[in-house]
């Protein structure tokens, strides 16, 4: 078919789905800390946050702060059995340097924070990922609760196979997530 020859309708035409435009280049800076040195300075933290106009966005499966600017995630590894804080890490993300990262720097160096610039991809660049791995997961792991009880199994044990697997699930999503972001 040449260039001045009419289109013809049954010509099969190729579809072409461009990616999205990548966000900017963000920079990230991860602060890590032991549970308890998170938990004696969480209050200065927040106060620092709502200082900078950071507002709780998050959930208590994915704790972070947001401005129009700039992000702060947490990621927290708990002792459910014991309900202790074992370590605390925070990400600080945005497009450039701020005074909110200068602050927070000086903040981790008070209370005695490792603060180091993260070049891995961020929480975010890794969702897509990491949801669909949990999928796979829940095919395999989540208990179906009506075939369990239409086979007779007390109700008290559905509900702890459900939460079980609701802590293990959420353990598989911290592991995903750190190994995507590794």
């Amino acid at each position: 078919m040449g260039g001045s020859e009419r289109f013809d309708e049954l010509t099969p035409r190729e579809t072409v789905n461009y990616a999205g435009l990548r966000a900017s280049v963000r920079m990230r800076f991860r602060f890590e800390m032991d549970g308890d040195v998170y938990s004696k300075n969480k209050e200065s933290f927040k106060r620092l946050l709502a200082k900078h106009g950071l507002r709780w966005r998050g959930s208590l499966d994915r704790p972070f702060w947001a401005s129009g600017t700039e992000r702060v995630t947490a990621v927290f590894d708990r002792d459910e059995e014991r309900d202790v804080l074992r370590s605390a890490a925070l990400v600080w993300e945005s497009a450039g340097k701020s005074r909110l990262l200068e602050e927070m720097k000086a903040w981790a160096w008070e209370a005695g924070a490792k603060a180091v610039e993260d070049r891995s991809p961020s929480a975010e660049d890794v969702t897509d990922e990491v949801e669909q791995a949990l999928r796979y997961w829940d095919i395999v792991w989540k208990p179906n609760e009506d075939w369990l009880k239409a086979q007779g199994r007390p109700k008290a044990w559905i509900e702890a196979d459900v939460k079980r697997w609701k802590q293990q699930r959420q353990e598989r999503r911290r592991e995903l997530v750190g190994q995507a972001t590794d």
